[in-house]
């Protein structure tokens, strides 16, 4: 019993390990929504003087931010930090919102996981009263994409063929008698053709008793 097992279970195995080896994709997690850089391709940084207040406004203002998506900070000798709305207007929290130590350098990446209101600066007070800040709303769920709008197409129907003329059949009413001339013509037909046959015969018989 465990020589028949043993192969049964190594196929398997092999098998399992073929499957993970040609499918990963099949087996990774399922992608999430859409990731935006913050900045643009200059990345995350103190906005120019004249700019300050709307500089990141007007980054955000044209994307429509929906839960899943994430944002990514690239920064260099700065920091970000997910702050409170008090935090976002008065500059003054320097710890990140359920955040641990923040990096100087690199990358950070936050998932918008809720909808509503959410509140990035710097952890520098004197680069987050400059205007690095970001403040974006997060709609609940992406629309489906709209169904199409084209009516089904419907095969063509066959045209009903023209009725057809109603037909009727007569008894064949009683002809007139067949006249006399026409019976004596069919006789006079007839009869030379009956002599021609008969007085030969006549004549043989007639000959026999001579």
């Amino acid at each position: 019993m465990a020589a028949t097992a043993s192969p049964v279970i190594r196929l398997s195995a092999l098998l399992v390990a073929f499957l993970v080896a040609c499918c990963p994709a099949s087996l990774a997690a399922p992608p999430l929504g859409k990731r935006y850089r913050v900045g643009g391709p200059e990345g995350w940084r103190v906005p120019p003087p004249e700019d300050k207040e709307m500089f990141y406004v007007k980054w955000a203002s044209p994307i429509t931010f929906f839960v899943e998506d994430s944002i990514e900070f690239v920064y260099k000798n700065d920091t970000v930090i997910k702050v409170s709305k008090a935090g976002y207007y008065h500059c003054n929290e320097t710890a990140g919102v359920g955040m641990g130590p923040v990096p100087k350098d690199g990358s950070t990446l936050f998932l918008l996981d809720a909808p509503g209101f959410a509140y990035f600066a710097s952890a520098d007070l004197a680069h987050c009263a400059d205007g690095e800040r970001l403040m974006i709303n997060v709609l609940a769920a992406e629309p489906p994409a709209p169904a199409s709008s084209l009516a089904p197409v419907q095969a063509p129907t066959a045209a009903p063929s023209p009725p057809q003329p109603a037909s009727f059949s007569f008894p064949p009413g009683p002809g007139p008698a067949p006249s006399m001339e026409y019976s004596l013509a069919a006789g006079g037909s007839f009869l030379p053709s009956v002599a021609r046959a008969v007085v030969p015969a006549a004549m043989l018989v007639l000959a026999g008793f001579v």
